[in-house]
């Protein structure tokens, strides 16, 4: 008997813990609407399978986030020696954006290391 008590009480905690969540695509909203496009395109790509009908807004914020990532680049090429002093906050979510999503992160990881200060 206490083990079907255990198993009713855990079932109804996960039960009970996916009714409080909102979806991913409500969660998604509320990122594009009040965050980053960072933001945006680190949760599209870490819940891709969960946003498979939300694919071209996803495409969309990650390509605006390699397009600022690769202006942010040029200004360094601009600048010539110099490094562009970036504000650590927005540096910070650049630098997770890259880890998230590999292909980028490979591509330029060690460009942005050499090439930015976060202040």
């Amino acid at each position: 008997m206490k083990t079907q008590i255990q198993q009713f009480v855990l079932l109804l905690s996960f039960w009970m813990a996916l009714g409080c969540n909102p979806s991913y695509t409500k969660q998604l909203d509320k990122i594009l609407e009040e965050g980053t496009i960072y933001q945006s395109a680190i949760f599209c790509e870490q819940n891709k399978v969960h946003l498979k009908e939300r694919e071209l807004e996803c495409n969309e914020v990650t390509k605006k986030a390699k397009e600022e990532i690769d202006s942010i680049i040029n200004r360094r090429l601009d600048l010539g020696i110099a490094p562009v002093i970036i504000e650590k906050s927005k540096g910070k979510e650049i630098e997770e954006f890259l880890k998230v999503h590999t292909q980028m992160g490979i591509r330029y990881w060690e460009i942005w290391k050499s090439s930015v200060i976060l202040e």
